[in-house]
């Protein structure tokens, strides 16, 4: 996927005034660097002036609890599910409580049960859910999860400088509860598939809603608006 240095930046920025903000003790990486979900982790804490904790992969995640606690606190810490779930076992509500200023879940979809025990160890607000595919630099919107969630946690409103349609097979916005194909614009939207011109021109397609020449990323992902205007993930397409 070909990301604009624009797009990265803003997605970094937001990062550097929301999540590097919350504190001073940086951030980590423990992911492999060909995950997308690092790019905050690494550069927002640099931006800030803050320092980066780099974890060795050969050691799994068996003593991810340990290291981290060993390490922080952190400014922010931006994880999957299934790394909150593997800390769930390994540290205490009061030690989860200290870990960072703010916890960013991503890379997959969140459940209820796991979201509300983590914001209730958290406090309100320190527990952020955020989607963004790859082909709209790294993050698109973020949901800050209650202690009271239940069901899949909804990924809720766009980024700064990003735009989220739910529209039907025409392309026509749906009415709120409707079903309807996510789909992505704004600065962070990518320039395409690098050597695949048919699959990128299947997946950025002309924005009606935007200034001429801009364009949509259609994501394949089933969304609603809920009542509360957050959108909510509902599965995939082609599933």
């Amino acid at each position: 996927v070909l990301v604009s240095h624009r797009g990265l930046a803003n997605h970094v920025g937001w990062a550097v005034r929301e999540l590097a903000s919350c504190g001073d003790g940086g951030g980590a990486v423990f992911s492999s660097i060909a995950f997308d979900l690092v790019v905050p982790n690494v550069w927002a804490p640099l931006c800030a002036g803050q320092r980066v904790a780099l974890f060795s992969q050969e050691a799994g995640l068996d003593e991810l609890g340990g290291r981290l606690l060993e390490q922080g606190p952190f400014s922010f810490l931006k994880l999957t599910p299934g790394h909150l779930e593997v800390l769930s076992h390994q540290i205490t509500s009061e030690q989860a409580a200290g870990l960072a200023g703010v916890v960013v879940v991503a890379g997959e979809a969140l459940a209820g049960s796991l979201g509300a025990r983590w914001a209730g160890w958290l406090g309100e607000g320190r527990l952020i859910n955020e989607y963004g595919p790859t082909e709209a630099s790294v993050g698109t919107t973020i949901h800050p999860v209650p202690a009271d969630a239940e069901g899949v946690v909804p990924i809720g409103r766009p980024l700064p400088g990003m735009r989220v349609h739910v529209l039907d097979e025409r392309m026509q916005p749906v009415p709120v509860g409707a079903l309807g194909e996510l789909y992505v614009g704004g600065v962070g939207v990518a320039r395409g598939y690098v050597g695949r011109p048919e699959l990128t021109a299947e997946r950025f397609v002309p924005d009606p809603f935007g200034e001429a020449g801009s364009r949509l990323y259609r994501t394949g992902d089933v969304v609603r608006w809920s009542a509360a205007g957050a959108v909510e993930f509902l599965g995939r397409a082609d599933d």
